[in-house]
């Protein structure tokens, strides 16, 4: 019966609010004591990846001395405290310096020393080690830059009657680093074998790559390219020997081309799109005027042109245009009427010129029966938009009823031109 009684009373305790707030206190000052000594226990800990700062004069900055390897390190320090000041401490807390290295003014590879120190010498917590690594070797240059041309070195193979050419997406490049590096390139190019004999395009892309004087390749982390590979596109194309052929302006009807007019080279080889190689056998040249082309044997120089997407093989970009006229004859003639055309309605003209001297230039047996009757000459004013006074413009002769005849020669008259109203 009294184990009973004694088993009850404790139960009575516990229902005692007044008993668990006491105890529940007494566990809370239990629990902060414990921690509060914990927490001041001195203890270590090891912060690591913490960047490394180097620093060069501003002199050396500005003679362009740069480091160029080892500027990229981290270190490690240890650091003591206690457990609550060490648990907020991060890399960016603490500064690890190269010591001197602002003493450096040649381009060398050096050796320097590293110091820990703290960034806010306030923080509550101790560095206790030395870095590590204690020291770190660095590279310091001069800054260069250079360009170069890339070569082309691709290598392949093309069908017979074929023409292949490579275009790069790249025509240069520009290389960036150390001055000692810089100074070993002596050349940059892309390379590749192309297997197969080739008669369709093919498209790639190559690295560019960098070689010395004897011809080794340089391979450097410290050195930049503006451009590291580049799009090679190989145009293959059919080719095809085409005659030139040339054209004129004033040409007269009734001449035969082929038996004053020579062309030299006569004919070249191209290359082109087959759509259009199947459909031509010559290419012209560009126009010459003959309305200045005199009764004598003389040469005129006059450009390819070429139809589109095709290429000149001969690199002929102009051919000689040998005309022998020298047994033609020649004659002036007097020309009294000049017509105006084109004028408007709203003016009036009046051609001061009272004669025009032509020169006819033809064979002997039409130039002996020419005369002004066969000569027509005529302003066009269609270009004057209102221009009113005297004024000198050209004058087109046409020649009619004589075949194989021309007019050399440019001429004008003077024109006045007044409105109506005034």
């Amino acid at each position: 019966m009294k184990n009973k009684n004694n088993k009850l009373s404790i139960r009575n305790i516990f229902r005692s609010n007044k008993f668990v707030f006491v105890l529940s206190l007494l566990i809370a000052i239990v629990i902060w004591i414990t921690m509060s000594i914990d927490a001041s226990i001195g203890t270590t800990r090891v912060i690591t990846d913490i960047p490394i700062s180097i620093s060069l004069s501003d002199e050396a900055q500005e003679s362009g001395l740069r480091i160029f390897s080892g500027a990229d390190g981290t270190a490690s320090v240890t650091v003591s405290g206690n457990r609550v000041a060490l648990g907020g401490v991060t890399k960016d807390d603490i500064l690890v310096t190269a010591q001197t290295a602002n003493t450096i003014n040649s381009a060398n590879t050096y050796t320097l020393s590293l110091t820990p120190s703290k960034v806010n010498v306030s923080d509550q917590f101790t560095i206790t080690s030395q870095p590590s690594p204690s020291v770190i070797s660095v590279y310091v240059d001069y800054y260069r830059e250079k360009e170069f041309n890339i070569v082309d070195q691709v290598v392949y193979q093309v069908e017979d009657d074929y023409y292949a050419s490579t275009t790069l997406s790249a025509s240069t490049v520009t290389v960036s680093g150390p001055q000692s590096e810089i100074t070993k390139i002596a050349s940059v190019s892309v390379s590749d074998k192309i297997q197969g004999v080739l008669t369709s395009d093919v498209k790639t892309t190559l690295p560019v790559k960098l070689y010395d004087s004897a011809g080794y390749e340089i391979s450097s982390n410290l050195i930049t390219l503006s451009v590291s590979e580049v799009d090679v596109n190989i145009s293959v194309l059919p080719e095809k020997t085409v005659s030139l052929t040339p054209n004129f302006t004033h040409f007269p009807s009734g001449l035969s081309v082929s038996e004053y007019v020579t062309v030299d080279p006569s004919e070249i080889l191209i290359a082109g799109p087959s759509t259009i190689l199947d459909n031509i056998t010559e290419v012209s040249l560009d126009d010459i005027d003959f309305s200045k082309i005199d009764n004598k044997s003389q040469t005129v120089e006059a450009s390819v042109l070429l139809p589109d997407d095709c290429r000149n093989l001969s690199n002929k970009n102009t051919a000689k245009v040998t005309l022998d006229l020298s047994s033609m004859s020649k004659k002036t003639v007097t020309v009294t009427d000049v017509s105006v055309e084109n004028l408007s309605s709203e003016y009036t003209s009046k051609v001061t010129t009272q004669s025009l001297d032509v020169t006819i230039i033809g064979p002997e047996d039409q130039i002996e029966e020419l005369d002004a009757s066969n000569l027509k000459a005529v302003i066009d004013t269609s270009t004057l938009n209102g221009t009113t006074g005297s004024t000198s413009m050209p004058v087109t002769i046409s020649l009619t009823g004589k075949k194989g005849c021309w007019v050399y020669g440019e001429y004008k008259a003077n024109i006045t031109i007044s409105a109506k109203n005034q």
